[in-house]
């Protein structure tokens, strides 16, 4: 892992831990074990590593399509569907992914760190929204906008239970009833 990334990594765990007002730069260095001239030689201020942690994190939603995309390429939109909320629940899943739903967690909570990402927050609103109503949009009984919305916030609902559950959380049984509802809901 090369310096940008150390930092970038330490960035993370800190801003997802302590929150981003509450992380000094000094923290941050000391985290990744970087002088503040490797930090600012990668990022001109605070504002901009916060910024390339998010990127950083909204790539999982782009790492989730591109391997999801190939896969459903030709299906019917009930396993196209499932493909992606199997994938989306998978990454979940991840014991590395708990802290990328923690950071995310901040972002919602603290209005400073909204006001520095909203752009970038709609961009990755609009890459979720649009995942979903690609595919919803070739179902009938399907309100594409609807349910995509409906579907993004229970997954994330979910995801913030996961987040501050015990171990005996049961994710894999909370997906396959997730997507028994949204294939009954949607008739399939």
């Amino acid at each position: 892992m090369d310096k940008k990334q150390q930092i970038i990594r330490a960035a993370t765990e800190l801003f997802a831990t302590q929150g981003y007002e509450k992380t000094s730069v000094a923290a941050i260095c000391e985290h990744a074990k970087a002088s503040k001239g490797a930090v600012f030689h990668h990022f001109k201020n605070k504002d901009e590593l916060l910024r390339a942690v998010f990127i950083r994190i909204a790539q999982n939603i782009d790492d989730v399509g591109d391997i999801v995309s190939p896969i459903n390429e030709g299906l019917p939109a009930k396993e196209r569907l499932v493909n992606l909320l199997e994938h989306i629940f998978l990454s979940m899943a991840d014991v590395e992914e708990k802290l990328y739903y923690l950071f995310d967690y901040q972002v919602l909570t603290q209005p400073s760190m909204r006001v520095i990402l909203q752009d970038l927050i709609d961009e990755r609103y609009q890459l979720m929204m649009s995942s979903f109503e690609s595919i919803l949009c070739d179902i009938p009984a399907a309100d594409s906008k609807v349910d995509s919305q409906m579907l993004i916030a229970e997954i994330s609902g979910i995801a913030l239970y996961y987040l501050f559950a015990k171990d005996d959380y049961p994710l894999e049984a909370i997906k396959d009833r997730f997507i028994k509802k949204y294939l009954l809901l949607l008739g399939l």
